[in-house]
């Protein structure tokens, strides 16, 4: 945990941030807000409210003025039905959400959500989250559709708003065993032609019918051909200045009540699962492939998203520039699969697959509370322990009727400060350096993370190295820093802006108590060249490197040939201290060069 730096909290504001979008025509949207939201920022995303096509009333309505249509009555070569067909497929529904759990619970159910009513105009496109004021008492509504055989969850405040006819045939790769038998029973009763024609039948009727140029009769002549939505997502990387593709993060399409949804590859590149005959709704989310993901604040109640319009149904790619809110959910996420990637290069133990990551617009103090793991659990159950942390990790101050966000909703593991003014590099060494300590969390469990927090609590960031449980920290930090700093040499190379490699060889060793835990000199290029403190963060870099340099005065490190791997399993629940830590190596290692060992464990004051 990186810590010493003291902030306000950042509370949610709606953004209009500078992007470069590469793709087809323009046309505003924004999928993100609530019917009873009374925020008039929130206001100016919606205009009227939007007679449904898709009702069952319309849907017969349509029927009949198909039938009363000479044209159509005499189309003898497709299964036209009977008004009486027409009947509920799917229901438009919403969900008020009080807690994580319950959002989880439908998540798990694959259903596809807006925090926007589905039967509204939008009147623009851009960036929005959703500040406190705009819930509705501790909870928030999201809307979708279900078929009609869905179970919907009594457990779940729910309500239906209306009853729908879906028309049109799935695409969906994916469909589950109720969108199939939706399928089966139109095709029983319908032609797909007929279908068509019926849903602009119902557009036309209800002067949702967008296309001036579509010929009054609805010819099939004149309908445009399915196309399924791709494209490329990425991000202005500011080290290299590359353009990078984001991966792993969701990409999601809209019309009316027919979803579509993908993920980037490693190339950016995403293909949603669905066809669209007209245009579509675009929105990203940080909910990467890989099961974590990225959040725009402390009290956000929902992840990371940048809402793309309308575009055609061909496709449509986006890419981030550091005016862009989603810069920062797309450099933390990008930092997040590469951590991961590294993991399994360096035999290192993954953090746990659903991590929840905060990436705010600020510079300054990152922790891994690992609040999904710990809050509620023995020694940390009070209100009055969680605002103490956060402002002593994070200079994060939060008013006492907001907390129920953070403790129901949110419950983060992991917050980054990812301001895009710390550049890429200075954001994926700070990612690095708190999934570091989110991997040692899932390796030593609740209790021993319990203990790190409450010494945080009791002394502020990481104390003069006196007092209960500061070998916790001592050895927490040895690992997050030492991590940061060496993925971030392998990934930008020895030319960095961030450290140079010689700093990792130049470690002065403090002994305690001192409160200088652990200093990092920068040279005239900004880059740090050495490092000192208590915390023992050389020591890592001197288990594994071969140079036999001194460490201080009578003190030479003769170790050599270590590995991440090694060092990794070492780092056990029972180890809480540096020189457990020592001890745990050596047996795990067959006492693997032991009296070198124990010098340089000496030669830190560690003995």
């Amino acid at each position: 945990m990186k810590t010493k730096a003291h902030f306000k909290l950042f509370y949610l504001a709606i953004l209009t941030p500078i992007f470069l979008l590469i793709g087809c025509e323009k046309e505003d949207f924004l999928d993100d807000l609530s019917e009873k939201n009374t925020s008039t920022e929130l206001n100016s995303f919606i205009g009227k409210k939007l007679e449904n096509p898709y009702s069952v009333t319309n849907m017969r309505k349509a029927y009949n003025n198909l039938m009363n249509n000479s044209k159509s009555k005499q189309k003898n070569d497709q299964a036209i039905g009977n008004e009486s067909d027409i009947k509920v497929t799917d229901l438009y529904v919403r969900f008020f959400i009080e807690d994580a759990d319950q959002l989880e619970k439908l998540e798990a159910d694959s259903l596809n959500f807006s925090i926007l009513p589905l039967d509204y105009e939008i009147l623009k496109e851009g960036d929005l989250e959703i500040e406190e004021k705009d819930l509705e008492g501790e909870g928030y509504w999201l809307y979708t559709s279900v078929p009609v055989r869905y179970q919907l969850p009594g457990e779940i405040k729910h309500e239906i708003l209306e009853e729908l006819f879906l028309p049109e045939l799935e695409d969906d790769q994916d469909e589950d065993e109720n969108t199939r038998q939706r399928s089966n029973y139109l095709k029983s009763a319908f032609s797909a032609s007929f279908l068509e024609e019926l849903e602009d039948e119902s557009l036309r009727l209800t002067g949702n019918l967008e296309e001036a140029n579509e010929e009054s009769d609805n010819s099939i002549k004149a309908r445009k051909p399915k196309r399924r939505p791709q494209g490329h997502i990425r991000v202005q990387n500011t080290t290299t200045g590359a353009i990078d593709p984001v991966i792993g993060v969701k990409v999601k399409v809209r019309r009316w009540f027919k979803w579509g949804k993908g993920y980037t590859d490693n190339n950016g590149f995403y293909s949603v699962d669905n066809t669209f005959r007209r245009d579509v709704n675009y929105e990203v989310v940080f909910k990467n492939s890989r099961g974590f993901k990225i959040w725009p604040s402390m009290i956000s109640v929902s992840s990371g998203r940048y809402s793309g319009g309308k575009h055609g149904s061909g496709g449509h790619s986006i890419t981030f520039s550091t005016n862009s809110k989603g810069w920062r959910f797309s450099t933390v996420n990008n930092a997040t699969v590469h951590y991961n990637n590294y993991c399994d290069q360096f035999g290192i133990g993954k953090p746990h697959n659903n991590l929840r990551i905060v990436a705010q617009d600020k510079t300054g103090s990152s922790s891994a509370p690992m609040l999904r793991r710990v809050w509620g659990k023995v020694g940390f159950t009070t209100n009055s322990q969680l605002v103490t942390f956060l402002s002593k990790a994070n200079g994060i101050t939060i008013a006492a009727n907001s907390l129920w966000i953070v403790t129901k909703l949110i419950l983060p593991d992991v917050i980054i400060k990812a301001a895009p003014s710390q550049g890429t590099a200075g954001v994926f060494e700070t990612t690095f350096h708190e999934l570091a300590h989110a991997s040692h969390c899932k390796q030593v469990g609740s209790a021993y993370w319990i203990k790190y927090i409450n010494y945080i609590i009791t002394y502020g960031a990481y104390g003069d190295g006196h007092g209960m449980n500061n070998g916790v920290v001592a050895v927490g930090e040895m690992w997050g820093y030492h991590m940061g700093y060496f993925l971030t040499l392998q990934h930008f190379g020895n030319n960095n802006p961030i450290v140079r490699p010689v700093a990792m060889e130049n470690f002065t060793p403090f002994s305690r108590p001192d409160n200088r835990d652990i200093v990092r000199p920068r040279d005239a290029t900004n880059r740090i060249f050495r490092m000192e403190g208590w915390i023992p963060v050389g020591i890592i870099h001197d288990l594994m490197d071969n140079n036999a340099d001194v460490v201080r005065a009578g003190f030479t490190d003769n170790v050599s040939g270590y590995t991440l791997s090694q060092i990794f399993g070492a780092l056990q629940a029972n180890v809480q201290t540096p020189q457990a830590f020592r001890n745990r190596l050596l047996s795990n290692n067959g006492n693997w060069q032991q009296t070198q060992v124990n010098q340089l464990f000496e030669a830190y004051f560690y003995n």
